[in-house]
């Protein structure tokens, strides 16, 4: 029995090793990968022979880890085996996919209805319309999120993935999943999935249309008694914006939204104020958005019927 439980664990060894090297090697391209993977396996093969499969395992699995080498859905089935066998730690099957939640409860994924997101969020969320996505045509790429649960609350509660399409019925797609997971279990690159206009984030296409979240991207300065106590918004100005920065993607409106009742001492601790875009606040209270065109030394306080007048300083 001895025997043949070795003999066993050394084909298993032996079968990850050929899958490593007939499947994986060839699609590495980068020189210090492939010749890093060739010596793993070249001396692996001999630790086989000696009978040191379990060490000749790790050196090759710590190579595929070191250069974020992902393996497959045949790759895992050959991992675990290996670790049931060979009574190795478990953590194997995750860091040779890269997977980041062990808190993940299997079969929880659904695909977000981010049609109804963005209505929900029209200033701070944007999908693409069905003007654009009728325009998409087999071998296009869309990005979907891909809802999870989990046990661990440190994870995020979905992840987005790209899936190129292979199959376009009406509004109804099919395609193949063009990401490794990261924190899905049971999904892997290639696999089928079925989804519609409403989950579609993103493409490929060269196209793109007006849309409130571009809109209102760049930022103001807000008090966070607006952005997380839920005070009202009664006086808002707009003063000479900041320089723009060339590393950041947005720039300063000049525009600074503030409850009113906001004390000197209050106002002079920047921890009480936060950079953020007009669509975030306008997530909160909309209610001053046609005001937004309005010249820099401007400033508006809400009267007692709730409508913003200008105040002349």
């Amino acid at each position: 029995m001895i025997f043949f439980n070795s003999k066993k664990r050394k084909q298993a060894v032996k079968d990850f090793f050929e899958y490593v090297k007939s499947e994986v090697l060839p699609n590495e391209k980068e020189t210090e990968i492939v010749a890093g993977i060739t010596k793993q396996l070249k001396s692996g093969f001999e630790l086989i022979d000696n009978n040191k499969w379990g060490t000749a395992f790790e050196n090759l699995g710590n190579e595929l880890v070191e250069h974020y080498v992902i393996i497959d859905r045949k790759g895992t089935e050959l991992v675990k085996k290996i670790i049931k066998l060979c009574k190795l730690d478990k953590k194997w099957e995750f860091d040779l996919r890269r997977i980041n939640s062990l808190g993940y409860k299997m079969g929880s994924w659904k695909l977000t209805d981010s049609e109804k997101l963005a209505l929900e969020h029209k200033y701070t969320f944007y999908k693409p319309s069905r003007e654009i996505t009728k325009n998409l045509v087999v071998g296009n790429i869309v990005k979907l999120t891909f809802e999870f649960d989990s046990s661990n609350s440190e994870h995020p509660s979905a992840e987005r993935m790209w899936v190129e399409i292979t199959e376009i019925n009406g509004e109804k797609f099919k395609g193949k999943l063009d990401n490794h997971p990261f924190y899905l279990h049971e999904l892997y690159a290639g696999d089928e999935i079925i989804f519609e206009h409403k989950h579609i984030i993103n493409h490929n296409l060269e196209l793109s249309e007006p849309n409130l979240v571009d809109k209102y991207y760049d930022r103001c300065f807000v008090t966070n008694k607006i952005l997380y106590d839920k005070a009202p918004i009664n006086y808002i100005y707009r003063e000479e914006p900041m320089g723009k920065d060339e590393n950041r993607d947005y720039v300063d409106t000049g525009w600074r939204i503030l409850s009113g009742d906001e004390s000197d001492e209050y106002m002079d601790n920047s921890e009480n104020v936060s950079l953020v875009s007009l669509g975030a606040v306008l997530s909160i209270d909309d209610s001053f958005i046609y005001l937004l065109e309005s010249e820099v030394g401007t400033s508006f306080e809400r009267n007692e019927k709730g409508i913003f007048e200008k105040i002349n300083e």
